[in-house]
């Protein structure tokens, strides 16, 4: 009989053990989970950082240049309107693609899913402002290397004119937002 009372503190013990180690085992490579994606997050947190700072340093470039075309855009349609005399050809305006790379390669390697949801949800946001104002500069740029019409034209002037109209409030907003997610959300601990 004691032999049978041995046996099950025995067998106890040791089911204990087990258990013990294979909580403890389920524990450790859960920790290390959570601490891959949390590493996987702030590779991409500092991706979008630096993607955004030069895409907030491209806007900065461009802003005033296009301000400043669009003020002799309309110097040159006044001129063609007032006097009917055509204008020198116009030296063409200089636009730019903004990076996306590190927003897409987070989405791929689901990094977003590991950041706190109101950091990526404000993030989205700006991408998408970002991409609204690439598909502005797209279409420009397709209708530009399709148009035939001389560069100086009324129609051509007028084109440009409203293009900048349309991107200028963009670019500050872009820049506007860049910024507030540096100060805020991308410079928060994850």
């Amino acid at each position: 009989m004691q032999n049978n009372k041995l046996n099950y503190n025995k067998l106890l013990f040791e089911f204990i053990s087990v258990s013990f180690a294979i909580m403890f085992a389920l524990f450790v490579d859960q920790w290390r989970e959570s601490y891959n994606n949390q590493q996987l997050a702030n590779k991409a947190i500092y991706s979008i950082r630096e993607e955004v700072t030069e895409n907030k340093l491209l806007i900065k470039e461009f802003t005033p240049n296009h301000q400043l075309k669009l003020h002799y855009l309309d110097s040159l349609i006044e001129v063609q309107k007032n006097s009917g005399i055509k204008v020198d050809t116009v030296k063409s305006i200089e636009v730019t693609l903004l990076s996306s790379s590190a927003w897409e390669m987070s989405k791929i390697t689901n990094a977003i899913y590991y950041i706190d949801f109101e950091t990526t949800n404000n993030i989205a946001k700006v991408y998408k402002l970002q991409s609204y104002y690439e598909s502005i500069v797209k279409q420009y740029i397709i209708n530009s290397s399709n148009s035939i019409a001389d560069e100086s034209s009324l129609i051509a002037l007028s084109s440009g004119k409203k293009f900048l109209e349309t991107i200028i409030p963009i670019e500050k907003d872009l820049s506007l937002y860049y910024g507030l997610i540096l100060d805020t959300e991308l410079t928060k601990k994850q």
